[in-house]
């Protein structure tokens, strides 16, 4: 039997990770959904309706309806285009910055990854939503990306495999990134890793069915438009850190965080403000 004393940690250099403040965990979740639905919906379809010569009719939490009388057919699908577009270059620019981000603190970094992990699910969610239902952006009705092309049942299942190949790829990808964040090497990591993913996809389906649910549309909005792009677009939350597995490398910083009041105060803000503005929806 060995009676050699163990030494804390601090005093052997092991570097350990625990789970972090769960309030501001749920801000940075909170807070990171919103902008990503906010930056696809209105610097996506928004902004593009106005720069291809239209205006919005509307504009809501989940759904922008452009002037689509002022459009020809290609700007039309530019329009629904933009969307998936920009939630994908979400994703590249927040995975470029993960790059540069060995001094970044640890709530700075989880914020950065979960909204690029966001946008791509969202984007590659889309191909896989619009070729199994034709409905969406990418979609074969009137306000979608492939109204009118042909053969239709050939384009929605190539979309449909597409993205169910690149979804799963981002997932991967996105899962392996948080991996080599995190400072345990063993079980634990898979188990923080999946506590900390599950914890961002409950607080972003909560905070979305909130805000649909002021939506002057009813239910058909919050299954179609919130539920559908939180707890089906993003579910790969629930299972990507299956991909977290020990494989020797060294330990990361880690992702252990206390209670910041500066990201709590974000998020409240933030999404109190998506939700009265858009919430019920704007009609310029």
């Amino acid at each position: 039997m060995d009676a050699t004393p163990r030494l804390p940690d601090h005093m052997t250099n092991r570097v350990t990770d625990h789970m972090p403040d769960r309030l501001t965990l749920v801000a940075l979740a909170a807070l990171a959904y919103v902008v990503e639905v906010a930056l696809h919906e209105h610097l996506g379809h928004a902004a593009s309706c106005v720069l291809l010569g239209s205006r919005p009719i509307e504009l809501g939490a989940f759904y922008v309806n452009c002037n689509d009388a002022r459009l020809s057919p290609m700007a039309i699908r530019l329009v629904a285009l933009a969307g998936p577009v920009v939630s994908l270059l979400i994703g590249m620019a927040c995975f470029g910055a993960l790059r540069a981000s060995a001094a970044w603190g640890a709530a700075t970094w989880l914020f950065t990854w979960l909204l690029g992990t966001l946008g791509w699910m969202t984007a590659t969610g889309y191909l896989l939503f619009s070729g199994v239902g034709g409905i969406g952006d990418l979609g074969t009705t009137a306000d979608g990306a492939l109204h009118d092309l042909q053969p239709e049942w050939l384009l929605r299942v190539a979309l449909a495999a597409t993205g169910a190949g690149t979804y799963w790829l981002a997932a991967r990808a996105a899962a392996r990134r948080f991996a080599a964040r995190l400072a345990e090497r063993g079980p634990a990591q898979a188990r923080l890793a999946r506590s900390i993913a599950w914890t961002c996809y409950y607080t972003g389906a909560v905070v979305y069915l909130l805000v649909g649910l002021r939506n002057p549309y009813g239910l058909v909005i919050v299954l179609t438009s919130a539920l559908a792009s939180s707890m089906g677009g993003t579910s790969g939350l629930l299972w990507m850190m299956t991909f977290v597995r020990p494989d020797g490398a060294p330990p990361g910083a880690g992702v252990y965080f206390a209670k910041h009041w500066g990201w709590i105060t974000a998020a409240v803000a933030t999404t109190a403000a998506y939700a009265v503005v858009f919430g019920p929806t704007l009609r310029p």
